[in-house]
């Protein structure tokens, strides 16, 4: 869980008038802009057409993408909290002069990061299925192009992240939680109105999965076509992300059994190497956090902390300095990547381990009574508190975010129901940050759903690897879907 579920990639806009807190990163001032653009003023479904859009004239959206924006509410059920917009960028068709035939509609993780950044990443991806096809990528409240939250605290690294966010929230007032999935899942619903698609195929990497399952249950019925990509539960998620500890341990032992460099029991050296940590008083979260970091190069990244752990141990401290070395330097432009947009929903969304209704001294003591609560095998060979307490798994940063107000909704509602169009769940055997447990727990929210776990693979395998065996296993979903289904 570093940093959310995992930030890392990239963004822009089309016509400014997006939501800023502030105007660039040390402006102290913190007032949304609410004003109606004329490109955003009195939409309806279907009311624009590729020719309205204008080209994304600032990277890194690809220059033949044409972008466009819509006028949304902060809050749909409270309507005097103003306006604010959100943007999103078209890529037409290969064969612009025959019929469309829909559109796949992309959503990028972090949270924090834009979908518009990811562009070139997602036209790998999907291959020769634009062809007939255009490409619609939808910036989140907060991101790229639909106005980044400007905390500068927080993006600079310049206070303590449990400082940080309760500054950052203070900020944005009553719209703290207008930046949650729900409400962004029902602007991409929006979207696809105005653009006039009746249905669409969608496709979510990371938290975007976490996201497309908002709109899967929200607005189920305009789908086609669903890929989940690194998933993990937008509902019924322990808020102790146990199966990360489990997959990461797990890998460490099935890793050093394909790699022909690493011998003997690598899960017993490092359940030695967890004890040595303690025995001196070293920092047993930097093991943890780095068992996190190597759903990246799978199978060897597992290897890699298996050799430095072993050579600290034999009185070499180098490899183990390098492979954890960090300097909290902060994020530079929002526009890339927001890590308030992070925090905000984060903390508005997730699960804590205490009652986001009561108050930061009542969630201290309720997440001690948690820990002191559970059986001290259930994280082996890491105990609760090391479990709770290490790096980001917990999210401690959210011990100061206010509460939820009545106009809160969660991704997913009671009352919700799932799609019924075909889905695809893919994650990565190896994937320690969004985990094969956890894909299993999303196929099963869905009745027409399969699971396919890519051997050795990490976390957004089909992203890096066009031509992986993963990345061809979406396609080939896709393209039996698009066969079986009717154009959009």
């Amino acid at each position: 869980m570093t940093t959310g579920r995992a930030p890392w990639m990239a963004s822009l806009l089309l016509a400014t008038a997006a939501l800023v807190v502030g105007c660039d990163d040390d402006d102290e001032t913190a007032a949304p802009a609410t004003e109606t653009t004329e490109a955003a003023a009195s939409q309806t479904a279907g009311s624009i057409a590729f020719e309205d859009l204008k080209p994304c004239d600032k990277q890194p959206v690809p220059k033949d993408y044409r972008c466009g924006e819509i006028e949304v509410p902060w809050e749909r059920a409270d309507p005097e909290l103003g306006t604010t917009t959100v943007g999103f960028a078209v890529r037409e068709r290969v064969a612009a002069d025959e019929p469309t035939q829909g559109a796949i509609f992309a959503l990028e993780g972090g949270p924090g990061f834009s979908s518009t950044g990811t562009a070139h990443a997602y036209e790998g991806l999907f291959g020769d299925l634009l062809e007939h096809r255009e490409l619609v990528l939808v910036d989140q409240r907060g991101t790229g192009i639909s106005g980044p939250i400007r905390c500068p605290d927080v993006q600079r690294g310049r206070a303590p992240e449990w400082i940080g966010a309760s500054e950052c929230a203070r900020r944005l007032g009553p719209r703290f939680e207008s930046y949650r999935t729900s409400a962004t899942a029902d602007d991409v619903n929006d979207i696809r109105e105005a653009l006039g698609y009746d249905e669409i195929a969608m496709y979510g990497d990371s938290y975007g999965t976490y996201w497309a399952q908002s709109y899967a249950f929200r607005h189920g019925e305009t789908l086609n076509a669903l890929v989940l990509d690194s998933a993990y539960p937008a509902r019924n998620e322990s808020a102790w992300y146990g199966s990360l500890t489990r997959t990461g341990v797990r890998s460490m032992g099935v890793a050093c059994e394909r790699v022909s460099s690493c011998i003997g029991d690598a899960r017993e050296r490092l359940r030695e190497f967890v004890g040595y940590m303690r025995e001196q008083r070293r920092d047993v979260g930097l093991v943890l956090e780095e068992l996190q970091e190597a759903t990246y190069g799978t199978p060897e990244s597992f290897v890699e902390i298996d050799r430095a752990a072993t050579a600290l141990r034999n009185g070499n401290p180098a490899p183990w300095r390098d492979l954890t070395r960090f300097e909290h330097v902060g994020y530079r432009r929002p526009t890339s990547f927001s890590l308030a947009q992070e925090f905000a929903v984060s903390c508005n969304d997730y699960p804590m381990l205490w009652d986001k209704s009561a108050s930061e001294p009542e969630r201290r003591a309720q997440l001690e009574e948690n820990i002191r609560a559970q059986q001290p095998g259930r994280f082996a060979p890491f105990t609760p508190r090391e479990q709770a307490l290490a790096g980001d798994i917990g999210y401690l940063y959210c011990l100061t975010w206010p509460p939820p107000t009545e106009l809160y909704e969660p991704p997913i509602s009671d009352s919700d129901q799932p799609t019924e169009a075909p889905v695809l769940v893919v994650n990565g055997e190896m994937d320690s940050l969004t985990t094969p447990h956890e894909g299993k727990l999303v196929a099963d929210e869905f009745p027409d759903s399969e699971l396919y776990i890519a051997r050795n693979a990490g976390h957004v395998n089909p992203l890096y690897y066009r031509n992986g065996k993963a990345a061809k296993k979406i396609r080939s979903f896709l393209a039996q879907a698009f066969a079986e289904a009717p154009a959009g």
